[in-house]
Parts: structure tokens; sequence; C-alpha cells
């Protein structure tokens, strides 16, 4: 079991080494084995809509459960979120992570945010990443890890 002693982690590796699907669920399972999948709240970025549902459908499948259990998508005009309150993982676009940041600017409920592709920049991730920074110094128990395809 790792214990992570900083709030930023940068991943990089091969496409198809598990950055997006297999990250999200250690973390989860490991708050769960030590009893802690309460307080365990993920939400991973995705740059598209597309992306964003087919990754939480093949996360599900691998959990053996269907989307909207403990692992949900949400992007616009769709949504099949976690039907639990809480030890979930959530799929979404950039731009819902905004929406959700206007309702709860302090992502109270998140215990962890991964910026999946953040290689693929524009403007919007750029933001992002800009009010995460401003946001772990407010909340230093907010886990922050970027997903980046080596190159």
């Amino acid at each position: 079991m790792y214990k992570f002693l900083t709030q930023v982690v940068v991943i990089s590796g091969e496409t198809g080494c598990g950055k997006t699907t297999q990250v999200p669920q250690f973390i989860l399972e490991s708050f769960i084995e030590k009893g802690d999948g309460s307080l365990c709240n993920i939400i991973v970025t995705q740059p598209r809509q597309i992306s964003a549902i087919s990754v939480a459908e093949r996360v599900a499948e691998e959990r053996n459960e269907v989307v909207g259990q403990t692992i949900g998508y949400s992007v616009r005009l769709d949504h099949r979120t976690p039907s639990r309150p809480s030890g979930t993982v959530l799929f979404c676009t950039t731009g819902i992570l905004f929406q959700r940041l206007k309702s709860d600017p302090l992502l109270t409920r998140c215990s962890h945010v991964i910026v999946d592709e953040i290689h693929e920049r524009d403007v919007l991730s750029d933001f992002l990443i800009t009010v995460l920074k401003k946001l772990i110094e407010i909340r230093p128990n907010l886990k922050v890890t970027s997903a980046i395809r080596k190159y």
C-alpha cells in the first residue's frame, strides 16, 4: 500500500498502459481496502464527450457493474452519474467540471481530480490547470493527477 505525500502527480505513459482506466480504479480500491471508500470521489476529465462515455463504460465493465453504480459519466446533454453519493469515479468533459465548480467552487465532494490527456492543450484545459493550482492551495486534501501520453 502506497501513501502519496504530494498533492500533484503527473503520470506519463504509452497509449494503452492504463493511465485512464486503471489509475482511478487503483485509487478507489486503495480507499476501499483501508475502509475509507466513502471518502473517495474521483473526477476524471476527458477532452471529448465520446471519450468520457466510452471510458466510463469500459471501466464499469472491468468492475463487473453497469454505468451508474460506482462508475459514471457526465457530458453535455447526457449523463449517467453514480447512484452512490461516495466511493465513485465520474468521467466528464472539462466543461462539465467547470459547471460543477460554479455550484461547488471548492469541489468539497471530490477527493481526486484526474486531468486526462492534458497534452491535448486548449483554452479550457489550460484554465482548468490554473484553477486547480489555486484550489490545491485552499484544499490540502485534494489530490490532482495529470495523465499524459508518452511520446
